[in-house]
């Protein structure tokens, strides 16, 4: 390979292992079950949740 080559294969090695890297930590910080539109509502536990799906 050519040193243009891999120095091109190390760039995109790092910007993808960076962002997986990256994306763990956010979802560490702010777990899905606090974000979103819900959040942290009274509405949102997984008790009335459940109920709401054995209603319908």
């Amino acid at each position: 390979m050519s040193g243009i080559a891999i120095m091109m294969m190390v760039l995109f090695i790092v910007v993808i292992w960076g962002g997986l890297i990256v994306s763990i930590l956010a979802l560490r910080r702010n777990p899905d079950e606090m974000s979103g539109e819900l959040g942290t509502s009274e509405y949102a536990t997984d008790d009335v949740l459940i109920s709401h799906e054995h209603d319908h």
